[in-house]
């Protein structure tokens, strides 16, 4: 699942609400991420369909809550629940979440920073 910081940042108390009991109410987008050489691609973005991200368009990537996207609406956890965040060159930002379990408030979040981080690098 994925919302841009703007998506986040404009989200009212009723989609916050929601949020707790389902996440799927901050993230509208879904699919897949498939990491390549050079790009990142979110499959099922919208109804334009996939997005790529350039390697060297990216910024910055963190995992961590933030005023956006706070611990308590994201389950806690900041091991599990954090948010990847890809900061881009021009001011973009995107919450991911890779493979959310609702129910557990878990994602493989801690794996795919690492595989991103090495991916920059």
């Amino acid at each position: 699942m994925a919302a841009l910081r703007s998506e986040l940042s404009e989200a009212g108390g009723a989609r916050r609400a929601m949020a707790l009991i389902n996440q799927r109410a901050l993230f509208p987008h879904r699919g897949t991420a498939t990491l390549t050489r050079d790009q990142l691609e979110l499959s099922e973005w919208g109804p334009q369909g996939a997005i790529t991200i350039a390697k060297d368009s990216v910024s910055r990537i963190t995992r961590q809550f933030d005023e956006d996207y706070g611990a308590f609406v994201g389950g806690g956890s900041a091991k599990w629940g954090a948010p990847v965040i890809l900061e881009l060159r021009d001011g973009t930002a995107l919450y991911l979440l890779f493979d959310h379990r609702a129910f557990l408030e878990k994602t493989d979040n801690p794996a795919w920073e690492k595989r991103l981080l090495e991916w920059l690098a």
